[in-house]
């Protein structure tokens, strides 16, 4: 397969358990590749996971039956370093970037529906809206860089004043939640492209994601962590991290908003209420048999449903875990009577 990169400066076409009473069971742990995992992304569905090596490329599995879907290359010289994946929250684009190129591709054919080459400053996170009609960058120039594929508009969205770390979007393309270096994130409209809300934080943004039907955001530094109103831009919660800092390297929302799922770079998975900002449980995972320390970063994860999750490892492992029912969202009075 051939690769046509447009310009986009002219053209823009089992766990050691912690914490967690009772524990949380590990249903399966699958072997996604021998090498260790440099990008991963599991969709908002759980349905798909895209990892990445160096060697392999970039690899679309179906989360239920493990089923290798899709192999890709991001360039035809060879295989880039993948520094960021996402995929649209409907599934069915996703998003892969290396500091220089990004390729959006189809998850069903597998085709590549467009490959863009930013030479302006390096790529440092990317996020991508439901038909892959809306593409945003998080470059660290502090520039956030919006476009659209089919109509050509491009937003260079420059209220940033340092680099910018993290960047997620809304299904409709409407909104972007960017933060970065200079220790805010920022929740803007993209047309007309005005600011809605500016949430500092008391360190940089490390990570952020916006939860569905455009109630809830998290924003987190290393020592802070928040669940904001994306109606009101107040904090809903702020997460008790602990003394320790504490950075998060995934984190999403289940479909109903009700809980939060965040992992680690030290293994650590955990559940957190949206409600109450308390942390309903958490466990570590394992890494791979004879490392020594353990090597496992948690880097993708999503919910399957209301009691399993499933979680992708720079080990290169896939595990399936189901929550312990302090875990789970609760129930509504409604749906008790």
């Amino acid at each position: 397969m051939t690769f046509v990169y447009h310009n986009l400066k002219f053209m823009l076409l089992s766990a050691i358990l912690i914490a967690c009473s009772p524990a949380a069971e590990r249903i399966e742990r699958n072997e996604r590749t021998f090498s260790r995992v440099q990008a991963a992304a599991v969709s908002h569905n759980g349905q798909y996971s895209l990892v990445s090596t160096t060697e392999e490329g970039l690899r679309l599995f179906d989360t239920q039956t493990n089923e290798l879907l899709h192999n890709w290359q991001q360039e035809d010289e060879g295989i880039s370093q993948i520094v960021s994946a996402k995929f649209s929250p409907q599934a069915d684009v996703t998003l892969a970037a290396s500091r220089m190129t990004l390729v959006l591709w189809d998850t069903q054919s597998g085709d590549a529906l467009g490959a863009w080459r930013n030479d302006d400053s390096f790529i440092l996170d990317v996020a991508v809206s439901n038909q892959g009609q809306h593409i945003v960058l998080a470059r660290n120039d502090g520039v956030v860089l919006l476009f659209e594929p089919a109509t050509g508009r491009r937003v260079e969205f420059r209220v940033h004043t340092d680099k910018v770390n993290k960047v997620d979007i809304s299904a409709n393309g409407q909104y972007v939640l960017s933060g970065g270096n200079d220790h805010q994130a920022i929740l803007w409209q993209t047309d007309p492209v005005q600011v809605r809300h500016v949430f500092p934080l008391t360190g940089r943004v490390t990570e952020l994601t916006l939860g569905p039907a455009g109630r809830y955001a998290l924003v987190a530094s290393a020592t802070q962590a928040e669940i904001r109103n994306l109606v009101t831009g107040d904090v809903q919660q702020t997460l008790d991290l602990g003394a320790r800092q504490k950075v998060f390297t995934t984190a999403t929302f289940s479909p109903q908003a009700e809980l939060l799922l965040t992992g680690t770079a030290s293994r650590l998975v955990e559940v957190w209420s949206v409600a109450s900002g308390k942390r309903l449980c958490s466990w570590r995972i394992k890494g791979r048999a004879g490392e020594h320390p353990p090597r496992a970063a948690i880097i993708g994860a999503s919910f399957i449903n209301a009691n399993t999750i499933v979680i992708e490892t720079s080990a290169g492992f896939s595990e399936l875990w189901r929550l312990p029912s302090s875990c789970q969202a609760p129930r509504s009075p409604s749906s008790e009577e």
